[in-house]
This record gives C-alpha cells, structure tokens and sequence, in this order.
C-alpha cells in the first residue's frame, strides 16, 4: 500500500532527481585492507591502489539499478583513470558464473573483485548499489546509496574537483583534515519531505 501511496504521488509530481552527486562522510575513517579475488580468480587487494582515488561500487547482478548504471561507470573510469581515479566493482554475493554473463553483454573497463562469502559486511551496505569514494591517504570521504549517472558532466566534475584539490594540497602540505570540501549539490525541498515523511529517497536501490 505504502509503495502504490508513493508511485501515486510522483505520478501527479514532476520526477524528482537524484539528491546530490555524493554525500560527504560525516566522520572521515580509515578503510581497512581487503583481499578479494576478480573474475579471473586473481587476488586484488585495496592496498593495490595505494595513492590513487578509489571509487568503490558495492552492487550485484540480481539488483536492476546496479547493472543499469555499470555502462555510466565504466565511461567514468575510461574518463579518469589517467587522472588517478580508479573504479573497482565489488559483486556482493558467490555468484561468478552470473557476473560472467552479465559481463559478456555489459562488458566494462574496470576491474570486478567477487565478496562470494559477503567478508565486507563491516562495510555497513545495506542497500545495492552502494559507492564510496576513497582518497589516496586511504579515506572514506564520500558515498552515494542509489543509483547515480557517473557518466554525467557534473559528477565527471565533481571527481576531478575531488582529484585537483588533493594534488594541490600534496605540492601545498596540507593535510587532509585542513581542507575546504568540495560543494555538492543538496536535496531538493520536495526529496527531503519524501525522505523524512515516508523514509523514501529518490535513489534508486536494492534492499540486501
């Protein structure tokens, strides 16, 4: 009932977009290494990319909004890896045989590590597909839950903002912490009242 109440609504109402790019961590923390191997079965650890931004996708074959938005990701990746953004897919869940299929129709461009028995439970995922972005030093300090055009003029952006303003503050000193974020763009008034009055959000997600 609660579903027909919302789908009702945004019938009459304009679509409402994505709230922001990415939400900033409240508390930036450090990740902890993992070890999980790709669709090769090739080990790969997050202490790999050490140095690099990491754009972590957590996500899985059977979640619509995560396969809808891989084609914008790995657009992203080509975009920026050469600028020191790398994107890395996490398939929460054993299935390999499924992600190879869903990769000979989508391939994409970036690397996709298999958690088969969910070790990255810690990571607090509760819905698919879930993003963090992870800064050279190894700190969370943005996520996106939902689906998002990654693809976009704004979020191509809103990453390399992220980028530039690091490599400025490494030939400056400063620290991470000295910063000034990066703005991103807010809710609108409509997606607040959604969100605090049904607990409904415009991104699009699998609940795990």
């Amino acid at each position: 009932m609660r579903l027909i109440l919302l789908f009702s609504v945004l019938i009459v109402i304009s679509p409402v977009s994505a709230g922001s790019l990415m939400e900033p961590m409240g508390s930036k923390s450090k990740t902890a290494n993992f070890n999980l191997e790709n669709t090769r079965g090739e080990e790969v650890s997050l202490s790999d990319y050490k140095g690099k931004f990491v754009l972590l996708n957590f996500w899985a074959t059977w979640c619509a909004p995560c396969r809808k938005e891989m084609p914008a990701m790995s657009s992203l990746h080509n975009d920026l890896k050469d600028a020191g953004l790398e994107v890395v897919g996490v398939h929460v869940g054993p299935s390999l045989a499924g992600v190879k299929k869903f990769l000979e129709s989508v391939p994409v461009s970036f690397t996709i590590l298999i958690d088969k028995d969910m070790s990255l439970a810690s990571w607090g995922v509760q819905g698919l597909p879930t993003t963090f972005l992870i800064n050279p030093e190894g700190l969370l300090i943005f996520k996106a839950i939902g689906e998002r055009e990654w693809d976009s003029p704004e979020m191509v952006k809103f990453l390399q903002d992220q980028v530039t303003q690091y490599e400025r503050m490494a030939e400056s000193g400063q620290t991470d912490e000295q910063a000034k974020p990066v703005k991103v763009k807010k809710k609108s008034f409509f997606a607040n009242f959604m969100e605090k009055t049904f607990g409904w959000s415009s991104d699009d997600t699998c609940d795990l």
